[in-house]
């Protein structure tokens, strides 16, 4: 039965093992060269998540995910957030880029190739098919496949990876289509709870071919199987199964995965799945979708103060802000108009949150200033003037329902017991 909260990443890889040549042979193997014991060699995934509102809900609706300030174990920033109040930490939370209806989840599609034993071994993928032989052509046959693959947990609407054992029986039937009709190169599986199958999801489509290649100087024979998981997709679904559930069959995303490290590498960038479902809920922030270019796109504390300093401006009734870059409106380059302004006249103006306008702006040349980057330090507050890209936390887990479709690449080697 397929589970909500734990779908597993390469269920697809399992799946696809299934496969089996067609010919008989002169010893009597029903099924060909495809029978026999097979080790996972090599793969190629492409993993697709688009956001799925389920029937009977707002079609309209969006999928916001709120991130807070968060000292991340340094108690002077943990201090300096006391020290400032809620009112101006809250000011700090806003919400990454909103997701609705049809969107793909961040971070999707995502391409991953494991095209070596030793990439496999680095996901903690290590798995062994079992093809039996037929008893008669066209007839279901038993796999086995037994190993260990990482596997997407849901918990609490957070994502997270845990390798996990699987063994996993039941029947295929080669190069025959679901009607029974003879189509050569196809493989169909449908896993047997009664067998101990519960894991791998049925398809009917899957293609396969069997041949050689050389390593270490040796000639192996190879079986290449291409497979798409559907079960995941609620218009898809009916080309592996009768009916959907969606209690039952419903992909949930727990969508945190917005964050980069220190150094700005985005995690999603990162082929490891450890790295891209990160067991933590926060990080660095960084997204052109920010529009704060003058930040290297990062969430800085320099270019939080900016934002504050324009509001409080505006509304300052003494000296409101003007249109002072000649534009025809009130924004951002106003208030750094006016904070070199400030810093060419000696004034020591400073932002609502006490950061030197000097700081901010760099006006050693009084015809062009220029906004000081501060993405490239990290902030504390033991020196909040300095600035510096703000660690954050998600509020909550955000769940998401998508439809998945999971398309395989695989090769398998022969396997010597």
């Amino acid at each position: 039965m397929k589970r909500l909260l734990s779908k597993v990443l390469f269920l697809s890889i399992s799946a696809t093992l299934l496969f089996t040549a067609c010919e008989d042979d002169d010893e009597g193997v029903v099924n060909g060269d495809i029978v026999g014991s097979w080790e996972l060699e090599s793969l190629n995934l492409l993993y697709e998540r688009v956001v799925s509102v389920p029937a009977g809900e707002d079609q309209n609706q969006e999928y916001k995910n709120y991130l807070d300030w968060d000292a991340n174990g340094d108690a002077a920033t943990a201090a300096y957030f006391q020290a400032i109040g809620d009112a101006a930490r809250l000011g700090a939370t806003f919400s990454t880029v909103d997701i609705k209806n049809g969107d793909n989840i961040p971070g999707f599609p995502r391409t991953t190739a494991l095209t070596s034993p030793a990439a496999l071994a680095g996901f903690g993928v290590s798995l062994l098919l079992q093809i039996d032989d037929a008893a008669k052509r066209g007839e279901g046959a038993t796999y086995k496949i037994t190993g260990t693959y990482p596997t997407i947990r849901q918990a609490d609407c957070q994502t997270t990876i845990t390798v996990a054992a699987i063994t996993d029986q039941g029947l295929y039937v080669s190069d025959f289509d679901r009607a029974g009709a003879e189509k050569p190169g196809n493989f169909m599986i449908t896993p047997d709870p009664t067998l101990g199958g519960a894991v791998l999801p049925p398809f009917y489509t899957g293609t396969y071919s069997v041949g050689e290649h050389v390593h270490d100087g040796e000639t192996e024979k190879v079986l290449s199987i291409d497979y798409t998981d559907e079960d995941g997709h609620d218009v898809r679904y009916a080309n592996v199964q009768d009916s959907w559930s969606e209690a039952d069959d419903r992909v949930i995303t727990g969508y945190n995965l917005q964050f980069n490290d220190a150094d700005g590498n985005i995690a999603t960038a990162d082929p490891n799945p450890a790295v891209l479902n990160p067991a933590y809920k926060g990080g660095y922030f960084r997204s052109e979708d920010l529009l704060n270019s003058n930040y290297s796109y990062q969430m800085t504390f320099y270019f939080y103060n900016a934002g504050l300093s324009l509001n409080a401006q505006v509304a300052d009734a003494k000296n409101p802000l003007t249109d002072l870059d000649g534009d025809g409106s009130v924004g951002v380059t106003d208030m750094v108009m006016f904070m070199h302004y400030d810093n060419l006249a000696g004034g020591g103006g400073v932002t609502p949150l006490g950061v030197p306008f000097a700081n901010m702006v760099d006006s050693s040349d009084p015809a062009a200033p220029k906004i000081v980057d501060d993405s490239g330090t990290v902030f504390s507050g033991a020196n909040p003037n300095a600035g510096g890209k703000m660690y954050f936390a998600t509020r909550e887990g955000l769940c998401v329902p998508t439809n998945e479709i999971l398309t395989v690449e695989s090769e398998w080697a022969a396997h010597e017991e």
